[in-house]
């Protein structure tokens, strides 16, 4: 697949943004729109308007609406909405994740209140110790070409929600400095030739038999590049059952070496597979021949 971005919106005429606000309400047959109404239906990004016209609201009124949502709400009920979501999800914090699936205000608010997600579990006095390290480059490139696949589009703020996505939009927000920034970086990084001289570097599977490897020439992990490889290869389905994030968002992929790295597998194209997160777990480190004759 060709990652290709879509035009820059962030370089749409006013005029433009808002006659679509008014054009989204008018089909709706609403006087207002909700940013997650818009987000669902509307042609561009709500933050994207957002940014523009200082908030929201602002953009609702710009374009002739009333305003959509309560403004200046209390710090204390903010909190107590976060400590709703930690009983909800039964987890002692809470992520940004687990708030943008479960909150009942905007995740967006509160980290402007409290200037980060950290102070808004400090405020709450949850703890913020379940956090895990802060995602790579490599990382976040393959959460994003994996989203891209599933939506089947340029992905949007929005796709980036569990299960379909590891991490929310604001990580790349963060890394990057914007989430257009984002995107060019990851399409630069992906669509430069990297992947094609991968693939054609990749070597000859590796037959083990029953010698033993005292060592291996590639490292364990493969490589975010390599991981998309063999996952475009399959179809971004698992070659066991046949289950895929696209039919089932609840679907996590794996990547898998054929011959075990254990029992001398190398991490090259041909030696690596797609599977399913329980089809990889049954496995464990059979060879898949021998597992698939059990």
């Amino acid at each position: 697949m060709k990652f290709v971005l879509e035009p820059d919106n962030r370089n749409r005429p006013d005029s433009e943004l808002l006659d679509d606000l008014r054009s989204l309400a008018k089909r709706i047959g609403k006087s207002t729109l909700t940013r997650d109404e818009y987000e669902a239906h509307g042609r561009f990004n709500a933050h994207t308007l957002q940014k523009r016209f200082g908030s929201w609201n602002n953009a609702l009124a710009k374009a002739g609406l009333e305003p959509a949502k309560r403004m200046n709400i209390p710090n204390d009920e903010l909190l107590e909405d976060v400590k709703r979501v930690a009983k909800v999800v039964n987890k002692e914090t809470v992520s940004s994740l687990d708030y943008m699936a479960h909150g009942r205000l905007s995740h967006p608010t509160l980290v402007r209140a409290y200037g980060s997600w950290a102070s808004v579990l400090k405020a709450a006095r949850l703890p913020a110790t379940n956090f895990k390290p802060k995602a790579t480059d490599e990382e976040s490139f393959a959460n994003m070409a994996i989203v891209w696949e599933v939506v089947g589009r340029q992905p949007m703020q929005r796709d980036f929600h569990p299960p379909v996505s590891k991490f929310a939009h604001d990580v790349y927000v963060r890394r990057f400095g914007s989430w257009r920034g984002a995107l060019e970086r990851f399409v630069s990084a992906t669509n430069n030739g990297e992947m094609s001289i991968i693939a054609e570097k990749a070597e000859t599977l590796i037959q083990v038999g029953h010698t033993k490897i005292e060592s291996h020439h590639t490292s364990r992990q493969p490589s975010w590049r390599l991981m998309f490889l063999v996952m475009r290869r399959d179809k971004f389905a698992c070659r066991s059952c046949g289950a895929s994030p696209s039919k089932n968002p609840a679907v996590n992929l794996h990547v898998d070496h054929i011959v075990p790295w254990s029992k001398g597998g190398e991490t090259t194209l041909l030696n690596l597979q797609t599977l399913c997160e329980r089809c990889n777990i049954g496995k464990s480190d059979l060879d898949f021949n021998e597992a698939e004759s059990l």
